[in-house]
């Protein structure tokens, strides 16, 4: 490979032209790509099937007199569009674009009616195999890749030196990877440069962590999406939603990368969730051990997790999993049947270095419990449930500013009945952790998260009291 230069962004090789991929990239994927990548992201007017939503969307955009050029059945769309975007317009996607950041629409109405539209795009930027985050240095391999068994605690407690600062050029990276293979991921649609941190693993391998921006995060869980890079080509990514000390664990490699030193590259994933996060409690959903996941169920995602160190959390899926292991101790070569995965696909799996201390909330009930509590308390008015839960948390926590985070989690506080009879020492980490949730990086928030016990007893006893549905 050859060394990529010390420029902080993607470094893009010359290589054969292939079939541009077509793809509804999200609103604020393209804001970005229509500038990054200028004349290479536009509408495939062509396999466009019905374009009314379109139309719809630009009557709301353009003065009353443009409407009649609109309407004009001679006049196709696309000739509309040549004809009518500025001269600085690069295209016509890049004129869509404009038309809706000038409209003086919100931005989640702006995104809404974009993405109505579900417009066919065609990518023509660079291909997956030439997008490359600059590497400081070059790990060579010098003997075959070795496929370690050894104990994964141990590598995960492992120390790692301070995650340095990324900015925009990890997340533009990070968008093309994916971009260029048509794929998307909610977090990284709302990135914030100044919640990016990469921290460096050993043998080549760096983990980006890339947070939201406020208005996009959620009230409790610390969002982010991760990218983990090997000599600085991109070669897996997801989500991390943590919250408490837990995390749901999920790396989807791209093709080509799959196999080899997969185990090593969970471990430092975990390793960096570990160390940056305070993740001490990591869990995989019954989907992505193979429950309506044909997926995992081809891969044997229940036997990768389990040599991992996951454990099921269902005792009859334990049960099972030994039996399996007794039989392929004494037939070696047995292999699980599908029946056989998908029986042991039942159950959700963790692997927990907390001794129990850390599990996961249910936020489902959280929310629900939040809905009910709203329309008893206010008739269902969210504004004056807004307006009346902030300022009874502002007497309880004192002056922390009229942010986003304030405002989100008010009406959560407010259903603690004993908030008002907490120590001063509790009520003050309780509002520096609704401060770190409003700071340009809310990894702090997390690791406040975690300290705050008597927050986490309150929270799950309000979780345990709701009977309403859940997502689990």
């Amino acid at each position: 490979m050859t060394r990529a230069c010390s420029r902080p962004c993607a470094r893009i090789a010359a290589l054969p032209a292939v079939e541009p991929p077509v793809y509804p990239y999200s609103y604020g994927v393209v804001r970005r790509l229509v500038r990054l990548l200028p004349r290479r992201l536009d509408i495939h007017w062509k396999a466009i099937r019905d374009e009314t939503a379109l139309l719809d969307t630009l009557d709301l955009v353009v003065t009353p007199g443009e409407t009649q050029g609109l309407e004009d059945v001679r006049i196709p769309t696309r000739d509309w569009f040549a004809a009518c975007r500025p001269p600085g317009a690069r295209g016509d996607l890049e004129f869509l674009v404009l038309l809706l950041e000038r409209s003086g629409l919100s931005p989640a109405l702006q995104a809404h009616l974009f993405e109505r539209c579900d417009l066919p795009l065609r990518y023509a930027g660079p291909p997956a195999c030439a997008i490359e985050l600059p590497a400081p240095r070059i790990h060579y391999q010098r003997s075959p890749i070795q496929r370690e068994r050894c104990a994964i605690e141990p590598v995960i407690r492992q120390p790692i030196p301070t995650p340095a600062r990324g900015g925009q050029a990890v997340i533009d990276v990070a968008l093309l990877a994916l971009c260029a293979r048509t794929l998307e991921i909610h977090p990284l649609i709302y990135a914030d440069p100044a919640g990016v941190r990469v921290a460096d693993c050993g043998r080549g391998v760096r983990v980006a962590l890339i947070g939201v921006r406020r208005e996009f995060r959620s009230p409790l869980e610390t969002l982010h999406v991760f990218l983990v890079v090997k000599n600085g080509v991109p070669v897996a990514y997801g989500p991390a939603a943590v919250f408490m000390g837990c995390c749901e664990l999920g790396m989807n490699l791209f093709p080509g990368f799959r196999g080899g030193e997969v185990r090593w590259l969970y471990a430092q994933l975990m390793r960096v969730l570990h160390h940056v996060l305070a993740v001490d409690h990591f869990f995989v959903t019954r989907y992505g051990i193979g429950d309506g996941n044909d997926e995992a169920i081809e891969s044997g995602a229940f036997w990768f997790y389990r040599r991992l160190g996951f454990r099921p959390t269902s005792a009859r899926v334990e049960t099972l999993a030994r039996e399996e292991e007794a039989r392929m101790a004494a037939r070696p070569g047995h292999r699980s049947d599908r029946r056989t995965l998908r029986r042991l696909s039942h159950t959700e799996a963790a692997l927990d270095l907390s001794n129990g201390r850390c599990r996961p909330m249910d936020l489902g009930r959280l929310g629900v419990a939040q809905s009910r509590f709203i329309a008893r308390a206010f008739s269902g008015d969210r504004a004056l449930s807004e307006r009346r839960c902030v300022a009874r948390v502002k007497r309880l926590l004192g002056p922390g500013g009229d942010g986003w985070a304030l405002r989100a989690l008010s009406p959560l506080l407010c259903m603690i009945p004993d908030l008002p009879r907490w120590s001063g020492r509790e009520r003050a980490a309780l509002a520096r952790i609704v401060r770190a949730k409003d700071a340009p990086c809310e990894i702090p928030a997390a690791r406040r998260f975690k300290r705050h016990g008597r927050l986490e007893a309150a929270l799950r006893v309000l979780a345990e009291r709701e009977r309403g549905p859940s997502r689990g």
